[in-house]
């Protein structure tokens, strides 16, 4: 117990420290067996996106009385993701203790330091499953890798890469200075538009990009913002079309494409500190010894958790792993799964 007091009392801590206004943000928490430096997707590991599209239609074809009936792409991506199959989705949850479970949740020992990532994200950045912009980065998992947009110069930096969109100093220079902050706003969503509209018009990719948008959205316009073209993440809030997403109160990271092209990139790339935080704690970090990090260190946080209501078939809710739970129940044994 004192291991997840220390843990609870850390996440406090951090919240005072980095001055997060819980009025203005969301907290979110993922759990990790093994501490990474970079923040990715499945599908951006293990070479897997080149592939990415055909991965899609591969299991979409495979089962159409699931993907038939279900409209939206991030809605089958949900799905997919359920089932692990490799996706730009990352998965984090708002309760700590879930992530916690996530974190220590191992048969495998070997470089093992369960960390939690915790974000940080703007109440007004989070998304919805029917937001337009999640439609956009959903999309990309069907295009395929050789996917390019190429923008004018003015639109880049030295580097070649694509600049974030900042209407508001372009404004300046134009004189609109003066206008009050509510009309400024309008402008520059107007600013960025007319941009939108001018890359999508004269790039093939992002014309495929759009028939594959209005496939589930007819009434989309011929636009995609700039800003969303490179090293981009939107975090959405799912339908919970799943028990599994019902009880982890779950929320997925979604992210977009790199440099106009699909390449890989990570969450701390794009954390700006304007629309989220990102931090990493170790266990290890809150009285545990890494010599304890083992399976008796595992089963004795696991115990605890139980006393909490957190279970594996309360992280994991489907029947196999509630048949697990019940026979752990009954034959006095530790809660353990092998995949």
């Amino acid at each position: 117990m004192e291991l997840i007091t220390n843990f609870l009392n850390k996440i406090d801590k951090y919240i005072k420290e980095e001055s997060i206004d819980l009025d203005d943000y969301e907290i979110f928490y993922r759990g990790e067996n093994k501490f990474y430096e970079s923040t990715t997707p499945s599908i951006f590991r293990e070479d897997l996106l080149k592939n990415e599209h055909n991965i899609f239609r591969e299991l979409e074809l495979r089962y159409p009385i699931i993907f038939d009936n279900t409209k939206t792409t991030i809605d089958k991506l949900s799905i997919m993701q359920h089932y692990r199959l490799p996706t730009r989705l990352l998965d984090f949850t708002t309760n700590p203790l879930l992530a916690l479970y996530m974190a220590i949740d191992t048969d495998d020992y070997i470089k093992f330091c369960p960390t939690i990532k915790i974000v940080a994200v703007k109440k007004d950045k989070i998304k919805y499953y029917d937001s337009d912009t999640v439609s956009v980065f959903a999309n990309f998992s069907k295009i395929d890798d050789s996917f390019n947009v190429k923008l004018d110069a003015d639109y880049c930096n030295d580097n070649g890469n694509i600049k974030k969109s900042n209407s508001l100093s372009r404004m300046g220079k134009l004189g609109f200075s003066y206008l009050n902050p509510s009309k400024s706003k309008i402008l520059e969503k107007n600013l960025k538009n007319d941009l939108g509209k001018l890359i999508t018009k004269n790039n093939h990719d992002l014309q495929y990009l759009l028939h594959e948008i209005k496939g589930e959205k007819p009434y989309f316009q011929d636009m995609i913002w700039m800003e969303h073209l490179d090293k981009s993440v939107v975090f959405v809030k799912p339908k919970h079309n799943s028990q599994r997403i019902m009880n982890q109160a779950g929320l997925f990271a979604l992210f977009g494409i790199n440099n106009g092209k699909k390449e890989n990139f990570s969450l701390e790339e794009c954390a700006d500190g304007e629309h989220f935080t990102l931090d990493a704690f170790k266990l290890c970090d809150f009285g545990a010894e890494a010599t304890m990090c083992d399976n008796f260190f595992v089963d004795s946080i696991k115990k605890t958790l139980s006393t909490l209501g957190v279970t594996i078939d309360k992280v994991y809710p489907e029947i196999e792993y509630s048949s697990q739970h019940i026979k752990n129940m009954f034959s006095n044994k530790d809660e353990k799964w092998f995949f």
